[in-house]
């Protein structure tokens, strides 16, 4: 596209040229005329028009700026209204596992707080820090859902890192103990990230910092298997050129097309994968203190992933036909009509592993 100002600010100068020469009675004053044109200093006028311009435009975008919002929010419902017709029974899959796991938390806390003193003091520390992780990490998948719903992928995306994190640290915090547990909170109220992980006593005292990596290598989750996923999700987050060329929500058309707002593609794996992180928090948690309730609510919110991986999967399949297949028939369904189903997304890796 031309510079618009540039020319408009050329033509009208040449044309002010021509018609001051239209004016002239002789050659002598023509050229009278072009020698005065050739003395003004034009970067100076072209300065001050520039400035001119740039108020004007501000004053009329400011003017008229609510006009244009209006129009925008109108574009932003219509996208809002076809995803949710689109992925309407995904979403409510994966807002149903976090009402599942909200009310669970809150019967798992009354059954809680009617256990002995002297049996509470004994995981004190652990289950404080678990008590706030697990909240931190409800509200993570809370914010995933609304920008899955949005048309971010990416930064849902994103918003699992921090969740998958949440589930390393929790594995190391509940297999270490009360030490571990009680330096981890204290911490809080310093600028340390990870060295209350010393507590654990199982790093050399020669090892100058501890990073998040050192305590995912020494923690019960296997992040061998997620190695990939994590590495994807750090490239998402960070300004990588992965991340800049391979978005989740470019539907794989590479770097001729860059997403700048909502897109429909790339949610089933921030879907399937914060489920799997939820899941493997609330079952360390709900355990600290064991009971029948909360077993059967830690087998409840873990057969819940098989239901949001369904139905998202078989979601994508109806909306993009020509991507690769993310369903795979099984013997048993736990849906038997299909039509049910409107839309997944983006090549997801099935992991389920605890």
């Amino acid at each position: 596209m031309a510079d618009e100002t540039t020319d408009f600010l050329s033509k009208t100068f040449i044309d002010l040229l021509e018609k001051q020469l239209e004016k002239a009675k002789s050659q002598e004053e023509a050229d009278e005329i072009v020698k005065k044109f050739e003395d003004i200093d034009l970067s100076k006028i072209f300065v001050d028009i520039y400035d001119t311009m740039a108020n004007n435009t501000t004053k009329y975008m400011r003017d008229t700026m609510h006009e244009e919002v209006m129009l925008f929010r109108a574009d932003e419902q219509e996208f809002l209204s076809r995803q949710e017709q689109k992925w309407c029974k995904a979403f409510v899959a994966s807002e149903s596992m976090y009402i599942m796991v909200l009310e669970a938390s809150e019967s798992y806390l009354d059954f809680v707080n009617e256990l002995p003193q002297e049996e509470l003091r004994e995981q004190k520390w652990t289950f404080t820090a678990m008590l706030h992780i697990h909240g931190r990490a409800l509200q993570q998948f809370l914010e995933i859902i609304t920008l899955m719903k949005n048309g971010f992928a990416d930064a849902a995306y994103a918003r699992w890192r921090s969740m998958y994190e949440l589930t390393i640290i929790s594995s190391f915090i509940t297999e270490h103990g009360e030490n571990v547990a009680k330096s981890f909170i204290e911490s809080s109220e310093t600028e340390d990230r990870y060295e209350w992980a010393r507590a654990s006593e199982i790093f050399p005292t020669s090892k100058k910092y501890i990073s998040f990596n050192d305590i995912q290598k020494r923690c019960t989750i296997n992040s061998t298997a997620w190695r990939y996923q994590y590495d994807l999700a750090n490239k998402t987050i960070h300004a990588s050129s992965q991340g800049t060329f391979a978005r989740l929500g470019n539907m794989g058309e590479g770097e001729n097309v860059i997403p700048v707002g909502r897109s429909d593609y790339g949610i089933t794996t921030p879907a399937e994968h914060s489920a799997i992180s939820l899941a493997q928090i609330t079952c360390m948690f709900f355990t600290i203190h064991s009971s029948g309730d909360s077993l059967v609510a830690v087998k409840c919110v873990n057969n819940w992933i098989d239901v949001i991986r369904e139905i998202y999967f078989k979601t994508h399949d109806v909306v993009f036909p020509n991507d690769k297949k993310l369903w795979k028939a099984v013997e048993q369904t736990l849906f038997e009509n299909e039509s049910d189903f409107v839309a997944s997304d983006e090549n997801s890796n099935k992991l389920k592993e605890w």
